[in-house]
């Protein structure tokens, strides 16, 4: 997970910086990413004197929200040292999926990601597996052309395009299937695959078996 370290300043500017990262972070190319949060931030609620470092652990690309999640982070944190309370409109300006990653925990989404549904807590345990990483235009171009099709019990409609476009999706998931996943799904655009477990015990075992691509283990959130 990614995690924002902060403290409040006496001046009325928003400095950050990046602290721990994962390997192959590009700070570059993410770094515009959180200029446009704070300053869509500055423009609805107005400044507040602020420090942050974040410590990039998710990685992007990969369909599990790396951007979002630190997106989020970031204006929660402003939102608390404001004083203030962001609204839904102001996170999808930001991303689809903010609002659902702003709030946590397990939901449902519709609309255009303004719709969150509260669903009962369901304690489940992941691997996930990233090989690289998918451009989510090009996946959602190329299913316009070729659509989908269904793999394992979940249906993510752009697994067929992510598989075109990064073999290591189909080779995720004969991994996780081979091992003895519950389920296995591609989450996102792709190129994360998820293991679905019962228990803990179960995970970890899978995970110390994989010894390929970059890996993972995490837990079904509560809000």
């Amino acid at each position: 997970y990614d995690v924002i370290h902060f403290e409040s300043a006496e001046s009325d500017r928003i400095e950050f910086s990046f602290g721990k990262t994962f390997d192959g972070f590009e700070e570059e190319r993410f770094r515009p990413v959180i200029e446009k949060a704070i300053a869509k931030f500055v423009e609805t609620y107005g400044t507040v004197g602020a420090r942050l470092v974040i410590d990039k652990n998710i990685p992007l690309g990969a369909g599990i929200g790396g951007s979002s999640s630190a997106v989020a982070g970031v204006v929660k944190t402003l939102e608390k040292l404001k004083n203030t309370q962001i609204d839904t409109r102001f996170l999808l300006s930001l991303g689809s999926d903010l609002p659902v990653v702003y709030k946590g925990g397990r939901n449902l989404v519709s609309g255009v990601g303004e719709k969150v549904e509260n669903l009962k807590y369901e304690e489940k345990h992941f691997v996930i597996l990233v090989g690289g990483a998918v451009d989510s235009r090009e996946a959602y171009t190329l299913f316009d052309k070729i659509g989908a099709e269904k793999y394992g019990k979940r249906e993510n409609h752009l697994e067929k395009s992510a598989r075109m476009l990064n073999k290591n999706v189909i080779l995720e998931r004969e991994i996780l299937e081979k091992l003895g996943a519950e389920d296995v799904v591609m989450s996102g655009s792709g190129s994360a695959v998820v293991g679905v477990f019962d228990t803990e015990k179960e995970a970890k075992d899978v995970y110390e078996k994989v010894d390929k691509f970059c890996k993972y283990l995490a837990k079904s959130t509560k809000n």
